[in-house]
């Protein structure tokens, strides 16, 4: 018996669908072979500490507890006396592994990898430990790793606890945080009897990484508003004073450290992440040191949520930003290439820098975005037939716009230059 001819077509439109499906989403978006693009003056900073506690909601470090006093006292102080602060919007899916691609890459993740279960990507990709002259991390062999794997060269070291010690349903997830602080405090005491490690550290250009996962172990297992997950967070601030005393003291408190602490992605009330609720999407950030803006008064500022009057914060600028623009203030902070595929924009308002550094790095971030644009648009005219090959408009407009950007950087660069140069 013949199959009917709307059956046979039938079936081959939902082939081609299926295959569609894979084709667009499956597909990295990431491209290789651009130009590294790095802002030629001296950085403000030599060096970096970036704390990440996983899984900690903005709400969760920023509002005050019953009594009216901050859960994190020294990270409130932080933020109300040294630096600046605002929410880093995350993107779905908010997961560990995305979250922190978006955070030290700038990239969105390539949906490709969740057939490897978020734990790493198929394509191998630039991130600011890459680029630093070494980092050292220090936390959960879920994410260190795959930072360490795509590293050109011998400079990114890791030290991992056992995955075993993940364990969802503990009693006392701070431990892993523990584990970290202690580890780093070893660490910098051993460099004292080791020449090598003790030059190594005093290089320009380092990075210091130390992942926390309790806060984020205590929410699956007691959910956000336990006593297991505030209390950890309290341990995280605590913990968080003791590694910036202990850098400070290292470095002889000469001024050139920049401290960045925020979240990979949030948690739902009930102790779930990985949607787009905004308990899920909506993470601290506080940034302070060498190379960033104090707080800055303010007698008002708009925004939709009431998030200011719950924090008590309606009088300190808050300065919200994308998470992949987390990149390349990294970057720019110590001067190295902005990550070859990095999205983000520079959040200017976070740097306490000249205007010529902050032309230059403004510079540097529309030509290092212009490049990805240039190469994919060169491989899309390679793989298309030439009568085919035309732009959407939105293309082009990004293009002009972005070239546009390149004018506008280059010019108020020379101005700068001219303005402070010997007349």
């Amino acid at each position: 018996m013949d199959i009917p001819v709307f059956i046979l077509a039938g079936l081959l439109v939902h082939f081609v669908f299926l295959v569609s499906i894979f084709d667009i989403y499956f597909s990295s978006p990431l491209v290789h072979g651009m130009t590294p693009q790095q802002t030629p003056l001296p950085p403000p900073a030599k060096r970096l500490v970036l704390f990440v506690a996983d899984g900690l909601r903005a709400d969760s470090l920023y509002e005050l507890d019953s009594n009216g006093m901050p859960r994190a006292p020294y990270l409130r102080s932080i933020l109300e006396n040294n630096g600046s602060w605002g929410i880093s919007h995350t993107r779905v899916p908010t997961e560990s592994r995305p979250g922190h691609v978006a955070l030290i890459a700038g990239f969105y993740e390539d949906v490709s990898a969740v057939a490897k279960g978020w734990k790493e990507n198929p394509v191998e990709f630039d991130s600011v430990f890459n680029e630093s002259k070494y980092t050292w991390s220090w936390g959960s062999p879920d994410i260190l790793p795959m930072f360490a794997k795509g590293a050109t060269g011998d400079h990114v070291y890791t030290f991992c606890y056992a995955a075993e010690s993940e364990d969802f349903g503990s009693e006392d997830a701070a431990k892993l945080d523990i584990w970290v602080f202690d580890h780093v405090k070893s660490f910098f005491n051993s460099s004292r009897s080791n020449q090598t490690l003790f030059s190594a550290l005093n290089e320009e250009k380092v990075v210091l990484f130390l992942h926390l996962l309790g806060i984020d172990t205590n929410g699956h297992a007691h959910r956000p508003n336990s006593r297991e997950y505030q209390e950890n967070i309290k341990q995280v601030d605590e913990g968080v004073q003791e590694i910036v005393s202990l850098i400070d003291d290292f470095y002889g408190n000469d001024g050139k450290t920049a401290f960045i602490l925020t979240s990979d992605h949030g948690m739902t009330d009930w102790g779930s992440h990985g949607a787009g609720h905004p308990s899920e999407t909506l993470t601290p950030l506080i940034v302070w040191g060498a190379g960033v803006n104090y707080p800055q008064k303010v007698t008002s500022q708009f925004f939709e949520d009431n998030f200011l009057k719950e924090w008590n914060l309606e009088n300190l600028k808050r300065l919200d930003v994308n998470q992949a623009d987390i990149a390349p203030l990294m970057a720019s902070l110590i001067g190295v290439p902005f990550p070859l595929n990095s999205v983000g924009t520079l959040p200017l308002e976070y740097l306490n820098s000249s205007a010529l550094y902050k032309a230059e790095s403004m510079f540097t971030n529309a030509v290092q975005v212009l490049e990805q644009f240039k190469v994919k648009m060169r491989q899309k005219k390679e793989t298309t037939l030439s009568f085919l090959f035309t732009p959407f408009k939105v293309f082009k407009s990004f293009a002009m716009g972005a070239c546009d950007s390149v004018q506008f950087c280059l010019k108020f660069v020379e101005c700068s230059k001219n303005a402070l140069s010997p007349r």
